[in-house]
C-alpha cells in the first residue's frame, strides 16, 4: 500500500540534523516473551521512546505490524491526548485509520502524524501540536490491540516493520510550522508468543518406589469435545515426524514404545491417554509406574505428546518429558 499520505507531514523536513532514533517494544502484560494457551485472546501494546533528548518529541510515526500466527484485527484508535493529536481530524493517518489497514500478513501503516504543518484550510489535520511525546525517559504506548493465539503449538511473533517516523526539531516554536527530522527505527523488540498445549507436574519418577506424572492437556476452548490420543517415546522428541494430512509436527521419535502404544491404545501405565477434551478444551492424563521396576531403566527419558484426530489429525501438542531415576 502507498505511503503517499505522509508526504504533507514529511514536507516539513528541512536540512537533516543529527537524527534521534525511535526505539520500539511490543509487549503483552509487560513482557515481550509470553506463554499462551491455544486460541487465547492476547492484548498487546507497542511502546515507543526516542533515543535522546535532542528533539521536542515525536511528530509522526507509522509502522506495519506483522503476525505469523494468523490474521490481525485493526488496532485501537487513541482515546486520550497526546495521541489523539496523531489521529484524524487533529492529525493525519492512513485512510483506513490510525489502527492501520488489514493486510495479508497483519496491519499496514499503523499510527499517524501531528499537524506539524499548521494546516488550517483542510478538514484534517486541524489540531495543535503537543511536544515531548515519547521523549527519552518518557516512553509511551503508541498503539494497542488484541490478537488470537494459534491453536497449534509453536513459537509465533508479532513484529514491527517498515518504520517511518520523525521528531520535532529542538528549539522549534511552531512559527510558521514545526520543522522535523527523520527518526529511524532504533532498537526494536518484538513480541514472542509460545503456544503450549501440554504441561506436566513431575520431572522424574523413581523406579524403586514408583510414582506418577500428571499430564495436563489444553487444546483451547475452540476444540472443546474433540478426541485426543496421547502417545509416548523413549527415544527423544527430535526430529519427530510430520503427521498427515496437514504435515503437523509430532515431537516424538517413533520407537518400540510408540509402536506398542499405537497397537494398545490404553496401556496400563497410561491413564486417560485416549479420550475427549472437556467443554473448556481441557483434560488430564497420567503416566504412572509401580514400585520395584528394573533399575537398568534408570536414565531413560520418556516423552509424551498428543494429537486431536477426529476426523483426521488437525492439531498436535508440544512434548513434555519425565526422567526415570533409580
Amino acid at each position: 500500500m502507498s505511503k503517499l499520505w505522509i508526504i504533507p507531514a514529511l514536507l516539513t523536513l528541512a536540512s537533516q540534523q543529527n537524527a534521534s532514533d525511535l526505539n520500539l517494544t511490543v509487549r503483552s502484560g509487560g513482557s515481550s516473551s509470553i506463554t499462551a494457551r491455544p486460541g487465547e485472546l492476547i492484548n498487546y501494546e507497542v511502546l515507543g521512546e526516542l533515543s535522546d533528548n535532542l528533539n521536542l518529541g515525536l511528530g509522526l510515526f507509522i509502522f506495519d505490524l506483522e503476525y505469523d500466527g494468523g490474521a490481525l484485527a485493526q488496532a485501537s484508535a487513541p482515546a486520550v491526548a497526546p495521541l489523539t493529536n496523531f489521529d484524524r481530524p487533529a492529525g493525519i493517518t492512513n485512510p483506513a485509520g490510525y489502527g492501520g489497514s488489514i493486510g495479508p500478513n497483519g496491519l499496514v501503516q499503523v499510527g499517524g502524524g501531528q499537524n506539524t504543518i499548521n494546516s488550517t484550510f483542510a478538514p484534517f489535520p486541524n489540531g495543535s501540536v503537543t511536544t515531548g511525546v515519547a521523549g527519552q525517559g518518557s516512553p509511551i504506548v503508541l498503539v494497542d490491540g488484541s490478537l488470537t493465539a494459534p491453536t497449534q503449538f509453536g513459537t509465533y511473533t508479532l513484529s514491527v516493520t517498515n518504520v517511518i517516523a520523525n521528531a520535532i526539531r529542538s528549539g522549534e516554536t511552531g512559527t510558521p510550522f514545526w520543522a522535523v527530522d527523520p527518526a529511524p527505527a532504533g532498537t526494536v523488540v518484538n513480541l514472542t508468543i509460545e503456544v503450549v498445549s501440554l504441561t506436566d507436574d513431575a520431572v522424574s519418577i523413581s523406579l524403586l518406589s514408583g510414582g506418577s506424572q500428571n499430564l495436563f492437556l489444553d487444546g483451547g476452548a475452540g476444540n472443546a469435545g474433540e478426541a485426543y490420543w496421547l502417545l509416548s517415546s523413549a527415544s527423544g522428541n527430535s526430529p519427530g515426524f510430520l503427521a498427515a494430512p496437514f504435515n503437523l509436527p509430532v515431537p516424538l521419535n517413533p520407537d518400540a514404545l510408540f509402536t506398542f502404544m499405537l497397537a494398545n491404545p490404553s496401556p496400563p501405565a497410561w491413564i486417560n491417554n485416549l479420550n475427549l477434551l472437556d467443554g473448556s478444551g481441557l483434560n488430564t492424563a497420567m503416566f504412572t509406574l509401580p514400585p520395584g521396576l528394573d533399575p537398568g531403566l534408570a536414565g531413560t527419558t520418556v516423552h509424551h505428546a498428543y494429537s486431536l484426530f477426529a476426523p483426521s489429525i488437525h492439531l498436535t501438542s508440544n512434548s513434555v518429558s519425565v526422567l526415570l531415576v533409580p
